[in-house]
Protein backbone atom coordinates (compact mmCIF):
# COMPACT_ATOMS: atom_id res chain seq x y z
CA UNK A 1 0.00 0.00 0.00
CA UNK A 2 1.05 3.27 -0.92
CA UNK A 3 0.81 6.54 1.35
CA UNK A 4 -0.37 9.64 -0.75
CA UNK A 5 -0.89 11.75 2.10
CA UNK A 6 1.46 15.37 2.94
CA UNK A 7 1.82 15.94 6.37
CA UNK A 8 0.73 20.05 7.50
CA UNK A 9 4.33 21.06 6.88
CA UNK A 10 5.01 19.39 3.22
CA UNK A 11 1.67 21.49 2.57
CA UNK A 12 3.14 24.58 3.34
CA UNK A 13 6.34 23.71 1.18
CA UNK A 14 4.29 23.05 -1.64
CA UNK A 15 3.01 26.02 -1.23
CA UNK A 16 5.66 28.18 -1.09
CA UNK A 17 6.94 26.43 -4.79
CA UNK A 18 3.62 26.98 -6.33
CA UNK A 19 3.90 30.83 -5.35
CA UNK A 20 7.35 31.02 -6.06
CA UNK A 21 6.49 29.70 -9.30
CA UNK A 22 3.91 32.13 -10.08
CA UNK A 23 6.11 35.04 -9.52
CA UNK A 24 9.19 33.79 -11.43
CA UNK A 25 7.96 32.11 -14.53
CA UNK A 26 7.76 34.59 -17.63
CA UNK A 27 4.36 36.02 -18.18
CA UNK A 28 3.30 33.88 -21.41
CA UNK A 29 4.24 30.56 -20.27
CA UNK A 30 2.46 27.64 -20.10
CA UNK A 31 0.46 28.62 -23.49
CA UNK A 32 1.22 27.41 -26.95
CA UNK A 33 4.92 28.02 -26.87
CA UNK A 34 6.75 27.05 -23.86
CA UNK A 35 9.97 25.26 -25.09
CA UNK A 36 11.88 28.67 -24.42
CA UNK A 37 13.53 30.66 -27.79
CA UNK A 38 13.65 28.83 -30.79
CA UNK A 39 17.02 29.94 -31.75
CA UNK A 40 19.83 27.50 -30.24
CA UNK A 41 22.10 29.79 -28.38
CA UNK A 42 19.26 31.84 -26.86
CA UNK A 43 17.59 29.18 -25.72
CA UNK A 44 20.32 27.85 -23.83
CA UNK A 45 20.85 31.00 -22.19
CA UNK A 46 17.49 31.40 -21.18
CA UNK A 47 17.73 27.52 -19.88
CA UNK A 48 20.38 28.27 -17.75
CA UNK A 49 19.50 31.32 -16.35
CA UNK A 50 16.16 29.56 -15.00
CA UNK A 51 18.44 26.87 -13.51
CA UNK A 52 20.44 29.43 -11.19
CA UNK A 53 17.55 31.08 -10.35
CA UNK A 54 16.14 27.71 -8.95
CA UNK A 55 19.22 27.40 -7.18
CA UNK A 56 19.13 30.78 -5.29
CA UNK A 57 15.93 30.02 -4.82
CA UNK A 58 16.70 26.74 -2.98
CA UNK A 59 14.83 24.29 -5.24
CA UNK A 60 17.82 22.99 -6.81
CA UNK A 61 19.48 19.83 -5.05
CA UNK A 62 16.88 19.29 -2.38
CA UNK A 63 17.17 16.54 -1.33
CA UNK A 64 20.74 16.37 -1.37
CA UNK A 65 23.59 16.46 1.47
CA UNK A 66 23.95 20.38 2.73
CA UNK A 67 27.89 19.35 2.91
CA UNK A 68 27.95 19.35 -0.86
CA UNK A 69 25.51 22.51 -1.19
CA UNK A 70 21.98 20.90 -1.49
CA UNK A 71 18.94 21.55 0.92
CA UNK A 72 19.00 18.95 2.98
CA UNK A 73 15.28 17.76 2.76
CA UNK A 74 13.72 14.61 2.30
CA UNK A 75 13.14 12.98 -1.44
CA UNK A 76 9.13 13.64 -0.68
CA UNK A 77 10.27 17.83 -0.57
CA UNK A 78 12.29 16.72 -3.84
CA UNK A 79 9.36 15.00 -5.00
CA UNK A 80 6.48 18.07 -4.32
CA UNK A 81 8.98 20.68 -6.44
CA UNK A 82 9.21 18.05 -9.16
CA UNK A 83 5.46 18.52 -9.19
CA UNK A 84 5.07 21.39 -9.52
CA UNK A 85 7.30 22.51 -11.90
CA UNK A 86 5.98 19.61 -14.02
CA UNK A 87 2.41 21.75 -13.16
CA UNK A 88 3.61 24.78 -15.46
CA UNK A 89 5.47 22.89 -17.60
CA UNK A 90 8.51 25.03 -15.82
CA UNK A 91 11.78 25.16 -18.40
CA UNK A 92 13.91 21.60 -17.84
CA UNK A 93 17.10 23.06 -17.94
CA UNK A 94 19.66 22.07 -20.01
CA UNK A 95 22.13 20.76 -16.90
CA UNK A 96 19.15 17.63 -16.42
CA UNK A 97 21.70 15.28 -16.85
CA UNK A 98 23.89 16.30 -14.25
CA UNK A 99 21.27 16.77 -11.67
CA UNK A 100 19.14 13.69 -12.71
CA UNK A 101 22.21 11.36 -13.41
CA UNK A 102 25.70 12.70 -12.20
CA UNK A 103 24.85 14.45 -8.96
CA UNK A 104 22.96 11.22 -7.57
CA UNK A 105 25.51 8.42 -8.52
CA UNK A 106 28.00 11.29 -7.64
CA UNK A 107 26.63 11.25 -4.07
CA UNK A 108 26.45 7.10 -4.68
CA UNK A 109 29.58 6.34 -5.59
CA UNK A 110 31.99 8.97 -5.62
CA UNK A 111 34.90 9.63 -3.06
CA UNK A 112 34.61 12.22 -1.34
CA UNK A 113 36.91 14.44 -3.09
CA UNK A 114 35.03 13.96 -6.31
CA UNK A 115 31.30 14.66 -4.13
CA UNK A 116 32.44 17.86 -2.80
CA UNK A 117 34.11 19.07 -6.12
CA UNK A 118 31.66 17.91 -8.47
CA UNK A 119 28.74 18.15 -6.72
CA UNK A 120 28.41 21.78 -5.91
CA UNK A 121 29.16 22.90 -9.11
CA UNK A 122 26.12 20.60 -10.79
CA UNK A 123 24.05 22.73 -8.61
CA UNK A 124 25.26 26.18 -9.18
CA UNK A 125 25.03 25.69 -13.27
CA UNK A 126 29.25 26.23 -12.94
CA UNK A 127 29.52 22.96 -14.69
CA UNK A 128 26.92 21.60 -17.44
CA UNK A 129 27.09 17.97 -17.90
CA UNK A 130 26.13 15.56 -20.96
CA UNK A 131 25.98 11.41 -21.02
CA UNK A 132 28.38 9.52 -23.56
CA UNK A 133 26.66 6.27 -23.47
CA UNK A 134 25.18 5.56 -26.60
CA UNK A 135 27.18 4.76 -29.55
CA UNK A 136 26.31 3.67 -33.52
CA UNK A 137 26.23 0.27 -32.47
CA UNK A 138 25.64 0.28 -29.20
CA UNK A 139 22.41 1.86 -27.95
CA UNK A 140 19.95 -0.25 -27.06
CA UNK A 141 22.84 -3.00 -26.24
CA UNK A 142 25.11 -1.30 -24.43
CA UNK A 143 27.44 -3.81 -23.46
CA UNK A 144 28.52 -3.37 -26.76
CA UNK A 145 30.14 -0.48 -26.87
CA UNK A 146 33.40 -0.02 -28.48
CA UNK A 147 34.72 3.06 -27.41
CA UNK A 148 37.71 2.02 -25.47
CA UNK A 149 40.30 3.70 -22.91
CA UNK A 150 43.74 2.42 -22.68
CA UNK A 151 46.29 2.83 -20.16
CA UNK A 152 49.80 5.01 -21.37
CA UNK A 153 51.71 5.66 -18.16
CA UNK A 154 49.59 8.22 -16.08
CA UNK A 155 47.11 8.42 -18.25
CA UNK A 156 44.17 7.07 -20.07
CA UNK A 157 43.94 7.35 -23.86
CA UNK A 158 40.21 7.35 -24.81
CA UNK A 159 39.12 6.58 -28.60
CA UNK A 160 35.70 6.30 -30.63
CA UNK A 161 32.44 7.63 -31.05
CA UNK A 162 28.90 8.17 -28.46
CA UNK A 163 25.78 9.36 -30.47
CA UNK A 164 22.70 10.59 -29.22
CA UNK A 165 24.46 13.08 -26.38
CA UNK A 166 22.19 15.36 -25.15
CA UNK A 167 23.20 18.97 -24.93
CA UNK A 168 26.87 17.77 -25.57
CA UNK A 169 27.36 20.94 -27.49
CA UNK A 170 26.64 22.97 -24.43
CA UNK A 171 28.41 20.78 -21.79
CA UNK A 172 31.95 21.29 -20.69
CA UNK A 173 31.54 17.56 -18.71
CA UNK A 174 30.42 14.11 -20.18
CA UNK A 175 29.96 11.33 -17.94
CA UNK A 176 31.60 8.70 -20.11
CA UNK A 177 31.08 4.47 -20.49
CA UNK A 178 34.32 3.16 -22.22
CA UNK A 179 35.71 -0.57 -22.37
CA UNK A 180 38.74 -0.47 -20.48
CA UNK A 181 39.54 -4.46 -20.91
CA UNK A 182 39.09 -5.80 -24.55
CA UNK A 183 39.44 -9.38 -22.97
CA UNK A 184 36.43 -9.21 -20.39
CA UNK A 185 33.07 -10.52 -21.29
CA UNK A 186 30.73 -8.47 -22.71
CA UNK A 187 29.34 -7.05 -19.49
CA UNK A 188 32.61 -6.63 -17.84
CA UNK A 189 36.15 -4.69 -18.07
CA UNK A 190 33.57 -1.62 -18.54
CA UNK A 191 34.33 1.92 -16.31
CA UNK A 192 32.62 5.17 -15.92
CA UNK A 193 34.53 8.21 -16.47
CA UNK A 194 34.20 11.53 -15.64
CA UNK A 195 35.71 13.63 -18.76
CA UNK A 196 36.17 17.78 -19.40
CA UNK A 197 35.07 18.37 -22.93
CA UNK A 198 37.22 20.39 -23.60
CA UNK A 199 40.11 17.92 -23.74
CA UNK A 200 41.95 18.06 -26.88
CA UNK A 201 40.96 15.27 -29.01
CA UNK A 202 36.84 16.11 -28.21
CA UNK A 203 34.83 17.13 -31.27
CA UNK A 204 31.00 17.83 -30.89
CA UNK A 205 28.65 17.49 -33.95
CA UNK A 206 24.80 18.65 -33.03
CA UNK A 207 22.23 16.92 -34.93
CA UNK A 208 19.25 18.85 -36.27
CA UNK A 209 16.02 16.86 -35.40
CA UNK A 210 12.33 16.73 -36.71
CA UNK A 211 11.57 19.42 -34.51
CA UNK A 212 14.27 21.68 -35.99
CA UNK A 213 15.88 21.79 -32.81
CA UNK A 214 19.49 20.48 -31.85
CA UNK A 215 19.20 18.86 -28.41
CA UNK A 216 20.82 15.78 -29.56
CA UNK A 217 24.87 15.89 -30.87
CA UNK A 218 27.54 12.89 -32.33
CA UNK A 219 30.88 13.46 -29.97
CA UNK A 220 34.00 11.91 -31.37
CA UNK A 221 37.01 11.16 -29.03
CA UNK A 222 40.48 10.93 -30.50
CA UNK A 223 43.72 9.87 -28.63
CA UNK A 224 41.63 11.91 -25.47
CA UNK A 225 44.21 12.03 -22.71
CA UNK A 226 42.58 12.04 -19.03
CA UNK A 227 44.26 11.36 -15.21
CA UNK A 228 44.39 7.97 -14.27
CA UNK A 229 42.07 8.95 -11.34
CA UNK A 230 39.23 10.23 -13.54
CA UNK A 231 36.99 7.42 -13.02
CA UNK A 232 33.53 7.09 -11.22
CA UNK A 233 33.62 3.68 -8.87
CA UNK A 234 36.31 0.99 -9.87
CA UNK A 235 38.00 0.19 -13.00
CA UNK A 236 36.62 -2.58 -14.97
CA UNK A 237 33.38 -2.18 -12.91
CA UNK A 238 31.42 0.53 -15.09
CA UNK A 239 28.67 -1.92 -16.16
CA UNK A 240 27.17 -1.36 -12.42
CA UNK A 241 27.53 1.63 -12.44
CA UNK A 242 26.07 3.06 -15.49
CA UNK A 243 22.86 0.48 -14.67
CA UNK A 244 22.58 3.06 -11.52
CA UNK A 245 22.49 5.50 -13.81
CA UNK A 246 19.94 4.41 -16.09
CA UNK A 247 17.83 3.55 -13.34
CA UNK A 248 18.03 6.93 -11.90
CA UNK A 249 16.72 7.92 -15.29
CA UNK A 250 13.97 5.47 -15.54
CA UNK A 251 12.44 5.93 -12.17
CA UNK A 252 12.95 8.59 -10.11
CA UNK A 253 14.89 11.20 -11.61
CA UNK A 254 12.13 12.38 -13.81
CA UNK A 255 9.25 12.70 -10.87
CA UNK A 256 8.32 16.11 -13.38
CA UNK A 257 6.96 14.12 -16.29
CA UNK A 258 3.73 12.39 -14.06
CA UNK A 259 2.69 16.15 -13.44
CA UNK A 260 3.10 17.66 -16.81
CA UNK A 261 1.92 14.61 -18.44
CA UNK A 262 -1.78 15.64 -16.73
CA UNK A 263 -1.11 19.20 -17.32
CA UNK A 264 -0.51 18.85 -21.05
CA UNK A 265 -3.71 16.34 -21.18
CA UNK A 266 -5.93 18.54 -18.71
CA UNK A 267 -5.05 21.40 -21.83
CA UNK A 268 -5.71 18.75 -24.17
CA UNK A 269 -9.52 18.05 -22.59
CA UNK A 270 -10.54 22.03 -22.33
CA UNK A 271 -9.35 21.90 -26.64
CA UNK A 272 -11.51 19.08 -26.96
CA UNK A 273 -14.64 20.01 -25.00
CA UNK A 274 -14.19 24.01 -27.28
CA UNK A 275 -14.20 21.71 -30.75
CA UNK A 276 -18.20 21.11 -31.39
CA UNK A 277 -17.42 18.04 -33.75
CA UNK A 278 -14.85 16.78 -31.31
CA UNK A 279 -16.53 16.68 -28.12
CA UNK A 280 -19.64 15.07 -29.51
CA UNK A 281 -17.37 12.09 -30.01
CA UNK A 282 -17.91 9.31 -28.09
CA UNK A 283 -14.88 7.32 -29.34
CA UNK A 284 -12.80 11.12 -28.19
CA UNK A 285 -14.39 10.79 -24.90
CA UNK A 286 -13.29 7.02 -23.88
CA UNK A 287 -10.22 7.57 -25.08
CA UNK A 288 -9.86 10.73 -22.73
CA UNK A 289 -11.15 8.79 -19.61
CA UNK A 290 -9.08 5.93 -20.10
CA UNK A 291 -5.75 7.87 -20.62
CA UNK A 292 -6.92 9.99 -17.51
CA UNK A 293 -6.60 6.60 -15.51
CA UNK A 294 -3.52 5.94 -16.85
CA UNK A 295 -2.21 9.14 -15.91
CA UNK A 296 -3.44 8.21 -12.27
CA UNK A 297 -1.38 5.26 -12.67
CA UNK A 298 1.40 6.13 -13.28
CA UNK A 299 2.12 8.53 -10.33
CA UNK A 300 0.84 5.90 -8.16
CA UNK A 301 3.51 3.97 -10.02
CA UNK A 302 6.11 7.03 -9.28
CA UNK A 303 5.34 7.18 -5.68
CA UNK A 304 5.78 3.26 -5.25
CA UNK A 305 9.70 3.72 -6.39
CA UNK A 306 10.13 6.73 -4.25
CA UNK A 307 8.42 4.55 -1.55
CA UNK A 308 11.11 2.19 -2.02
CA UNK A 309 13.82 4.60 -2.07
CA UNK A 310 12.62 6.54 0.98
CA UNK A 311 12.50 3.49 2.89
CA UNK A 312 16.15 2.35 2.17
CA UNK A 313 15.13 0.05 -0.67
CA UNK A 314 16.95 -0.44 -4.56
CA UNK A 315 14.69 0.55 -7.07
CA UNK A 316 14.81 -2.25 -8.73
CA UNK A 317 13.56 -3.78 -11.89
CA UNK A 318 10.49 -1.79 -11.28
CA UNK A 319 12.65 1.27 -12.74
CA UNK A 320 11.84 -0.40 -16.45
CA UNK A 321 8.01 -0.80 -15.45
CA UNK A 322 7.87 2.88 -15.07
CA UNK A 323 9.77 3.58 -17.92
CA UNK A 324 8.25 1.55 -20.41
CA UNK A 325 4.78 3.06 -18.79
CA UNK A 326 5.03 6.77 -19.53
CA UNK A 327 7.01 6.82 -22.50
CA UNK A 328 4.22 4.78 -24.32
CA UNK A 329 1.30 6.39 -22.60
CA UNK A 330 3.26 9.87 -23.50
CA UNK A 331 2.88 8.86 -26.66
CA UNK A 332 -0.93 7.33 -26.87
CA UNK A 333 -1.75 11.64 -25.49
CA UNK A 334 0.07 12.82 -28.33
CA UNK A 335 -1.96 10.55 -30.67
CA UNK A 336 -5.20 11.78 -29.03
CA UNK A 337 -4.07 15.26 -29.45
CA UNK A 338 -3.94 14.97 -33.31
CA UNK A 339 -7.27 13.91 -33.37
CA UNK A 340 -8.72 16.01 -30.85
CA UNK A 341 -7.39 18.83 -33.59
CA UNK A 342 -7.94 16.86 -36.69
CA UNK A 343 -7.30 18.88 -40.07
CA UNK A 344 -5.90 21.95 -37.92
CA UNK A 345 -3.32 19.47 -36.42
CA UNK A 346 -1.05 20.63 -39.86
CA UNK A 347 -1.74 23.75 -40.08
CA UNK A 348 -0.30 26.91 -38.42
CA UNK A 349 -2.82 27.29 -35.32
CA UNK A 350 -1.83 28.87 -32.30
CA UNK A 351 -3.60 26.41 -29.66
CA UNK A 352 -1.97 22.74 -31.33
CA UNK A 353 1.54 24.34 -31.95
CA UNK A 354 2.62 23.02 -28.28
CA UNK A 355 1.58 19.41 -29.44
CA UNK A 356 2.64 19.42 -33.08
CA UNK A 357 5.60 19.95 -31.73
CA UNK A 358 5.76 17.41 -28.75
CA UNK A 359 4.07 14.80 -31.24
CA UNK A 360 7.29 14.89 -32.87
CA UNK A 361 9.66 15.05 -29.71
CA UNK A 362 8.52 12.40 -28.36
CA UNK A 363 8.76 9.80 -30.72
CA UNK A 364 12.57 9.16 -29.04
CA UNK A 365 10.78 9.12 -25.61
CA UNK A 366 10.42 4.73 -26.12
CA UNK A 367 13.78 4.96 -27.50
CA UNK A 368 16.48 6.53 -25.12
CA UNK A 369 17.55 5.45 -21.58
CA UNK A 370 16.66 2.15 -22.71
CA UNK A 371 14.13 1.15 -25.77
CA UNK A 372 10.81 -0.32 -24.77
CA UNK A 373 11.65 -3.69 -25.97
CA UNK A 374 14.69 -3.27 -23.58
CA UNK A 375 12.49 -2.56 -20.96
CA UNK A 376 9.89 -5.53 -21.46
CA UNK A 377 12.78 -7.81 -21.50
CA UNK A 378 14.29 -6.41 -18.11
CA UNK A 379 10.16 -6.94 -17.02
CA UNK A 380 9.93 -10.53 -18.01
CA UNK A 381 13.22 -11.78 -17.03
CA UNK A 382 14.22 -10.30 -13.81
CA UNK A 383 10.11 -9.74 -12.26
CA UNK A 384 8.30 -12.52 -13.86
CA UNK A 385 11.43 -14.68 -14.63
CA UNK A 386 10.96 -15.61 -17.75
CA UNK A 387 13.51 -17.10 -19.85
CA UNK A 388 15.95 -14.94 -22.01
Amino acid sequence: MVDVSFTPTQRAYRAGVRAWLAGNLPADWGGPRYTGPDDDAENARFQIDWERRLYAAGYQGIHWPEAYGGQGLSLLEHLIASEELGRVSAPEGINTLGKELVGPIVLALGTEEQKRRIIPRILKLDDIWCQGFSEPDAGSDLAGLRTRASRDGDRWVINGQKLWTSFAHHANKCILLARTDPEAPKHKGLTLFLLDMETPGVTVRPLRQITGRSEFNEVFFENVRIPLDAHLGAVNEGWNAAVGVLSFERATARLYRQSRFMSEFLQLVSSLKSRPGQASDPVLRQRAGALLAELRMHRLLNLKVVSRVVNGREIGSEASVVKLFWSEMHQRIMDFASDVFAQDFVLDLPEAERFRFLYLHIKAETIYAGTSEIQRSIVGERMLGLGR
